[in-house]
Parts: C-alpha cells; structure tokens; sequence
C-alpha cells in the first residue's frame, strides 16, 4: 500500500523556518532552470516560493536526470493534508519567484518540462489532474494555460509551453504547479488508506528564443542513485563484514547515466571511495571515455577492484562517488551522485526510503506471521530491532502484535527463540525515522536467524516498503500454519541491532539534555535545537583530529557550506559542560 505520509519531510518540518532566516526578494532573470538534483528534500528557495512538493532521488521511473519534485497529497510537513477528501482537492504547490519577463513577443519565450504519473507510488485517477497556471501582472490573476487527467504509470513527457501573450511579458511574471488529489474511499481495512496520486516534475526550462520543436535537453546526466556495494546488504555490522569482507563485497559500481541529446557525446566515468572518518581518499580510478547514442539509457558496471578498509574496530563509514566528465557546454550538477556505506551495529536491506507500506490483512490473517531473514556472520546477540511504520490515516494500523524471533529450519523460519506479546506500531523521529523496540533479554544468533511480527488481529500494520530495493526473496509470510514468499518486490524496513552497539562515541559525551541537528547529512547549513532554554551558548564545529573549524555564538543556523564533505563533530556549550553530536557534510 502507499504512504500515509512522508517520513523525512515529518522530522524536517522544521526546515521551512529556515526561509524566514533567508529572505530572498530579488527578481529572478532568464534563463529559468532546476532539474532538483540539489542533494535537498525542498525546491531550491532562490527559485521556488513554497516548499510542498518533496524533492527525492527514489520515487519516479527513469527521470530525465537524478532528482524530481514529487506532488502527491502530503504537506510540507509530511502528513496528509487536513483538507483530504474523497473529492478532489488541490494538493501541492509548486510556485516560482517573480521574474523579469519584460521582453517582446518576438522573442519567442518557451517553458519546457517533463512531467510522469504515478512512478513508484499511488496512481492519480482521471479526475486527480496536474495543472500548470501563469501570473498576469497586470491583472494580478492566475490564468490556468495547461492540464492533464491522472493516468497509470508511463515515461516521462515533455510539455512545451508558449509564453506570448503580453500580460505575462512583464517584471515580476511567475508561473506555478499543483495538483488535485482525493483519497481512497470503500477500503475494508482503513490501515490501507494512504498518500496517493502521485506525480514527478524534472527538467523545468524557461528562456528566451525557444521554439516549439526545442525539444532537446542537450545534456548528459545521472538519472538513478548509486546503491550499497554490498552484495546482500544495505548495511551490515562492521565486525560481520571483516569477517566475510571478501565475499560480501560487490565487484562493480553500477551507474546509470543517459544522454538526453540528439547526438552522440563522448563522457568519462569517474568513480571516488572516500573514508569519512579519516577524512581520507582511499579509492579512486577511472571508467574510461565511452561514445553513448542519440537517447541511449547507460547501465555501466564499473568494475571494482577494492575492499572497504579502517583501522576502526567497531564501526565504519565511506562515501562513494561516480561522476562525469562532459562536453563543456553540458550541465555539471546531474553529472555526480554520492553514497555513504555504513558499518554500525544494525543489518539493513532497505535504503531508508519508504515507498509503499507492507503487511498482511483480511479474513483469517489474525494468526498470520511476516517473517525477515539475515545471517550473523559470528557469534553474536539481538539486543533491538528497529522497525519503520507509515502513518495509516486516522493511525487505524495502531494494532497490537507480538514481535518474533526465529531460528532456521532449513531455509524458512523454525523454532521461536524470543517473543515479546502485545507491541503496537510506534513512530519515532530520529535520524533515520525507526522505532527502536528493546528486547527484554540478549537473543543469542549464530547463522541464519529471522525476525519479523505475528499478528493478533487482522489489521494491516503498514511497516514501511523500499521499492528500490528487490530484497523480497528474504522476506516470508505465514498463512494457515504454512510459510510462503513474499511475491512483492522489495525490501522490508525492519532492521535487526546487534549488542555490541556503536563505540567510536564522541569522547566526554555527557549525559544531555534532549537537542538535535537537522538536517543531517546536510549540505549547506545545520540548524541546532535547543529544547531547553539557553540564554547564551557556543557552538564549535571540529574535524574528527580535533582542529576547530568554526566557532559561533547563540547562531541556531550554522553555515557549512566551505566544510569539505565527511563528518565533523559539533559541540555546544551552555554552562561549562560540552555537549557533543556529530553530523555528516554531503556534497552539493
């Protein structure tokens, strides 16, 4: 089923009281562009006014390049809208800033995009339409100029739009997007009531001298995100990797590229393994030069000849990089993509990006059971398992279950090691949006071990669904006392913590108060939550050898945009006693 609402957006509502720190009132001028391939989970502000939509790497099908924005019926906050209803009601905005379109018709100005319904979530039916609307100044009204009725999932098109009539062709032009939406109605289970009609924007173009068969981006670009060069897993506990690093580790670094021109272009695949902790380029080579068709879709498999290294026992993390190399005149920032491969103390099939939302319903399923296999490489203890749930609307999913441990019994779940009764769904906003359920006792596992729920009812639970992810031969369901695969394809958001938890802690780390930084990984700021008072406090941001890179006073939003990218520690100081978290620095 589809989501309730948008988990990242959820923690970082926060981030829409940036913009009253970033007053932007200038006009913009042409040329007009975004492609959101910005490393951002909101519209870029000096372009956008609003921040509704979700700006995401996941949810279309092979975009035009990395990034779209994403209307679906969610707000900026990540829940569904309070207006929803079964009818149809406007959902997401997507709104330009003021620009200076003072120019005669004969200048021939186009707006170009690409639009797709549906991609990886809830389809928009007919009357859940995508509307297009330009600004007159001097009426000061919005004039719809372009529509489109919801559809089942499809490639991505592209819509030329003339701008020549001339109330638009004044300072201060604007032009904006949104979408209608409604929610599902005669659900038997209203756990499977959720975000729907979803809709993908990439490549929005506004310029001068266009003409309608200027159709042609002209542009080389990465359109999907790199993924774990793990063979089984997403993440895996560092001591688990060492132990079977040679034959978990992945041969290639696949990358997807396309070239969206009307020649054949020339581009030379680079590819970066940098160790975050050390701050270290520990890996890099080269591709090579290929020749890519007119169109032609690249899947190219890099290969890799390297296994992931630190002198840390406990855990590890490593950025991995493939970017471009172009034509000068090609667009440079859909030309690099970013990873980050973490070793902590948890196994993980999903890439923290829900999707959908799985779980079992209907007549009889009250003693059913779902059922997630992993393999300790060594010896070791379950102290936590760690679930994601999607809100189902008006939380109907709230259902009690009883979180399960099994053993193995040649190749689906066998005896119950552990058995906690009467768990329901909590939702917890941390870092990366899972609830952490504590088990009472160290589970001992040794080899192939399953966790997973048994149901007491027949409410569907919703725990969240990476669809990016095809994990799904690992993940089981138990009907009528007989166990069968899950014929869904993806990856189950449950993740299984082992005992020996994190230890490179940050030294002199204190008992705190409850504060946090968001967004984190970041790119261009930081922003500090405080949830006592402080009337005056420092904060101090180090490399990971101690060298002060920045020091500031009572700033809530700290600039990190000259930070190189790898993770730092921040430090704030109210009272005498540090306080010390640490935070990852990506790219642009």
């Amino acid at each position: 089923m589809g989501l309730e609402e948008n988990p990242v957006l959820r923690k970082l509502d926060g981030g829409k009281e940036r913009l009253k720190n970033f007053l932007y009132t200038d006009t913009l001028e042409l040329p007009f562009f975004d492609d959101f391939s910005r490393n951002t989970i909101y519209p870029d502000y000096y372009l956008w006014e609003d921040q509704d939509v979700f700006v995401n790497f996941t949810y279309a099908v092979q975009p035009v390049s990395i990034g779209v924005a994403t209307f679906d019926a969610v707000d900026s906050s990540g829940v569904i809208y309070e207006r929803a209803s079964v009818f149809p009601f406007i959902s997401d905005r997507l709104t330009s800033r003021p620009i200076d379109l003072d120019y005669p018709p004969s200048d021939s100005i186009y707006l170009s995009f690409y639009y797709q319904p549906m991609g990886n979530g809830d389809n928009p039916q007919e009357q859940d339409s995508l509307i297009l609307e330009f600004y007159s100044v001097s009426d000061t009204a919005w004039v719809p100029v372009w529509k489109i009725p919801g559809d089942t999932l499809r490639d991505f098109k592209q819509v030329m739009v003339p701008v020549s009539e001339t109330r638009f062709l004044h300072n201060g032009f604007r032009f904006r997007f949104y979408n209608y939406a409604s929610i599902a109605s005669g659900n038997q289970d209203p756990g499977e009531v959720s975000n729907c009609d979803f809709w993908h924007l990439d490549y929005v173009y506004l310029d001068r001298n266009r003409f309608q068969a200027d159709t042609v981006p002209h542009d080389v670009a990465i359109t999907a995100p790199l993924k774990s060069l793990l063979l089984n897993y997403e993440a895996m506990p560092w001591k688990h990797f060492r132990e079977v690093f040679l034959a978990e580790m992945g041969s290639f670094i696949p990358v997807q590229y396309t070239n969206n021109d009307s020649i054949v272009r020339q581009n030379t695949r680079n590819f970066e393994i940098r160790d975050v902790y050390l701050d270290a380029l520990v890996h890099s080579y080269s591709g090579g030069a290929f020749n890519s068709d007119p169109w032609e879709i690249i899947n190219y498999n890099s290969v890799l000849i390297y296994t992931y290294d630190s002198p840390f026992n406990d855990s590890a993390l490593f950025e991995v990089k493939a970017y471009l190399l172009t034509d000068d005149f090609d667009r440079k920032i859909n030309d690099t993509v970013i990873f980050t491969q973490a070793f902590y103390d948890y196994f993980a099939y999903d890439d923290g990006s829900a999707e959908a939302g799985y779980g079992v319903s209907g007549r009889g399923t009250s003693n059913a059971a779902v059922a997630y296999r992993f393999e300790a490489q060594v010896p070791d203890s379950i102290k936590t398992i760690r679930f994601y749930f999607n809100r189902s609307f008006r939380d109907a999913s709230i259902t009690y279950f009883n979180l399960t441990v099994w053993g193995n019994n040649d190749g689906i779940p066998g005896e119950i090691l552990y058995s906690k009764e009467s768990v329901k769904p909590e939702y917890e906003d941390s870092l990366n949006y899972f609830y952490e359920y504590k088990l009472d006792t160290a589970v001992l596992v040794d080899g192939i071990f399953y966790v997973g729920w048994e149901q007491t009812s027949e409410v569907f639970l919703n725990v969240g669904f990476d669809r990016n992810r095809v994990k799904n031969s690992r993940l089981l369901y138990r009907e009528n006392g007989e166990w069968y695969f899950s014929q869904f394809q993806g990856a189950l958001m449950v993740r299984p913590a082992l005992s020996n938890r994190l230890l490179t802690a940050l030294p002199n780390t204190l008992s705190e108060p409850d504060w946090f930084i968001y967004p984190n990984p970041a790119t261009e700021f930081i922003r500090l939550h405080l949830s006592y008072p402080a009337t005056t406090f420092r904060a101090t941001i180090y490399s990971l050898h101690g060298q002060v890179l920045k020091s500031v006073v009572n700033q809530e939003i700290i600039d990190i945009s000259t930070l190189h990218p790898g993770m730092y520690i921040l430090e704030v100081n109210t009272d005498g006693t540090p306080l010390r978290k640490k935070f990852l620095k990506m790219q642009h």
